[in-house]
């Protein structure tokens, strides 16, 4: 107990003489320490910057279908065209998803043509008919008002989900929702209600609007019949081939006739994770490089400045200071001034990845989930701080537990 006492109090005592060091030697800590300070904040920066894209790339990917996203289409072998739809598909479908127990799925439809209108302002759009699962199954969540629901197909006026494009073409404002809007193209003007908008923008100029199954099939299927029809599911990555095999065969044995194919089709199944990984692996390159010249600069100056200390540490090992001790006591000032100058680096990157503002700046589109600042690159800067005063210590504590007593008078 006595030993291990000695240990800690030894170990804060070289703490504190540390301290004092550099209170002491001031000018020469801070010219020191502020491209170490720099480049930690560089480094922080740079992996929670590079998290946050992941998110953000992540997001863009999966709004093609979360893993594991699995398409189903029937079709029947007499018919030409792509896949329709019809209430005796949609039947088999959904008896075939109770039986294998897939809790997230939805019909899928498109329509083009399509042109939103209010107030003199117009945008073209691309109308997809999905049920309320394919939201959190394309991870496309309502920004302003809400995302459609089952109850929404008994509403009087249709109720539609526009996207941001949409939204800005016609001149709304997230607190005018709900909105009314005249709809063209399918059979007719149609005044629908606009209930929700998402964070998503359609490709180049043209807009997207969603509208349940139930909804299109009440009030434009009769003069524009869907087509292009699929039906989606949101499935564990674990076992999901064997499953789209099994889950074809038992919907076309509830569909005698006609011929089904379900088949895996989200980002991981098309390998784009690896465009995830080579991103991270050159960000940890830069960050890399970055770290390394700031603890080399560190390191020059520290050997610089123990030359010129060759007597204090004389006058130390005179009055009984040991090889060890004066060794420790050495790299400890680096240790600590590099820990004090990781804090304010970390400080410095929470202040630019928080800010809001920012990110919104820098990034094209915005995150759905904007996530805090990472804990993971906190505790990295602050950890590679340490080690980089450990090991740049290293080498001026050498040369201080070398100096012997006469060569202090020789200085």
């Amino acid at each position: 107990m006595n030993t291990l006492a000695r240990i800690f109090t030894g170990f804060f005592a070289a703490l504190l003489e540390a301290w004092q060091e550099l209170r002491i030697h001031r000018l020469r800590v801070l010219l020191s320490l502020i491209g170490v300070t720099i480049a930690v904040a560089s480094l922080t920066t740079a992996v929670a910057g590079a998290q946050m894209a992941q998110q953000l790339m992540t997001e863009q990917l999966e709004r093609n279908g979360r893993p594991a996203m699995i398409s189903t289409y029937a079709m029947d072998p007499a018919s030409q065209g792509p896949p329709q739809s019809s209430a005796e598909i949609t039947a088999a479908f959904e008896k075939t998803s109770e039986r294998f127990k897939i809790e997230y799925t939805s019909l899928i439809g498109r329509t083009f043509g399509t042109q939103a209108v209010r107030q003199g302002l117009s945008v073209d759009t691309e109308m997809q008919v999905v049920d309320p699962d394919y939201g959190p199954m394309h991870r496309i969540f309502a920004q302003h008002g809400r995302w459609l629901e089952d109850a929404d197909a008994q509403n009087l006026s249709p109720a539609v989900v526009v996207d941001k494009t949409t939204l800005s073409a016609l001149g709304m404002e997230e607190g005018t929702l709900p909105a009314t809007i005249e709809l063209r193209g399918l059979g007719g003007d149609v005044s629908v209600t606009v209930i929700g908008a998402t964070s998503t923008r359609g490709y180049g100029s043209m807009g997207q609007m969603w509208m349940l199954p139930e909804t299109y099939e009440h009030w434009f299927a009769a003069a524009a019949p869907l087509s292009d029809v699929s039906y989606a599911m949101w499935v564990p990555i674990e076992g999901s081939e064997e499953l789209a095999s099994h889950f074809a065969r038992q919907m076309q044995a509830e569909l005698p006739g006609y011929v089904v194919d379900s088949q895996r089709q989200d980002y991981l199944a098309w390998g784009n994770d690896e465009s995830l990984k080579q991103f991270a692996l050159v960000v940890s390159s830069i960050a890399g490089i970055i770290l390394l010249l700031g603890s080399l600069s560190l390191l020059n100056v520290a050997m610089v400045t123990m030359k010129q200390r060759i007597r204090e540490v004389g006058i130390r090992r005179s009055f009984g200071a040991t090889t060890g001790r004066v060794f420790f006591s050495v790299m400890m000032e680096s240790v600590v001034a590099t820990a004090v100058a990781g804090g304010l680096g970390v400080l410095i990157s929470v202040a630019l990845v928080s800010n809001p503002k920012l990110i919104n700046a820098v990034m094209a589109t915005g995150l759905d989930e904007m996530p805090g600042f990472p804990v993971q690159a906190a505790l990295l800067g602050m950890g590679v701080s340490i080690a980089v005063g450990a090991l740049t210590g290293v080498l001026p504590a050498l040369v201080a537990a070398r100096v012997r007593i006469v060569d202090a008078i020789r200085v």
